[in-house]
């Protein structure tokens, strides 16, 4: 694990006259092992931080570096930074069975070995609390749930540096988000993970989150300990979001 940081990034879509700046200036840093929670409205920029992080999502102006490496211009077959998407059902393969998605993201070092490879896919899926003979099993076999499941199996499986979560639980049915935020809460803290945590979802940023930045139209806005400008925002934005919220108290 390391430290993530975005220095002065800019994202641009579309031309000179008639483009859109998705992302303005921004600088932000990602403790290594700690959580950083993202929050904003939709179109606040949050998701594209996050893409641009991935290599999804070509940078305009500034660097993006972990541990002093510079990701934009990495290549090779290390990804250090990797993505767990919102929606389940569109981030595997639905040809491929589980244990095949989750193998393919090893390193390429730890293909090789059949036996060892399926040993790992079998741990991972263990560590993320599927039974291992779920590997033969096909996308479509599986529940939202499940399928979220595997796609972080899948994320950890590259052996990342960072791990990122867009939204990872609002495509899921309420009766399986607070299964898997406590899967990932229980990770983090076993693992060490450096997370860049997003959500609209402010009571599950302070209970998965050790910081919390706020983001409205492109910009930072606000960065700080998680009770602290959850508790105590100096934004006049983040005062708005906390407003909007009937009760920010987890019932996880």
């Amino acid at each position: 694990m390391g430290e993530l940081r975005f220095d002065h990034v800019s994202v641009r879509y579309g031309g000179r006259r008639t483009g859109h700046t998705a992302v303005k200036d921004v600088d932000l840093v990602v403790p290594s092992g700690a959580v950083v929670g993202l929050v904003g409205e939709s179109g606040s920029g949050k998701s594209t931080l996050a893409r641009a992080a991935v290599g999804l999502t070509p940078v305009t102006a500034g660097s993006i570096t972990l541990e002093g490496r510079d990701l934009l211009r990495s290549c090779g077959d290390s990804r250090p930074v990797q993505m767990v998407f919102q929606n389940p059902y569109s981030s595997l393969d639905p040809r491929m069975t589980i244990g095949e998605s989750i193998a393919e993201a090893l390193p390429r070092s730890e293909r090789h070995d059949r036996l060892a490879r399926t040993a790992e896919v079998v741990r991972l899926l263990e560590l993320v609390n599927l039974d291992g003979d779920r590997a033969a099993a096909l996308p479509g076999m599986l529940s939202g749930g499940q399928r979220q499941r595997v796609a972080l199996a899948r994320a950890l499986a590259a052996r990342p540096g960072v791990l990122v979560a867009d939204e990872i639980t609002s495509a899921l049915d309420v009766s399986v988000q607070g299964a898997v935020v406590n899967l990932i809460r229980e990770l983090q803290q076993q693992m060490g993970l450096t997370m860049l945590f997003i959500s609209h979802n402010l009571a599950v940023v302070r209970y998965l989150s050790d910081y919390v930045a706020v983001m409205n139209h492109g910009e930072l806005l606000e960065f700080g300990a998680a009770d602290e400008v959850l508790t105590e925002p100096d934004h006049p934005y983040t005062r708005e979001l906390l407003d909007s919220v009937p009760a920010l108290g987890s019932n996880l």
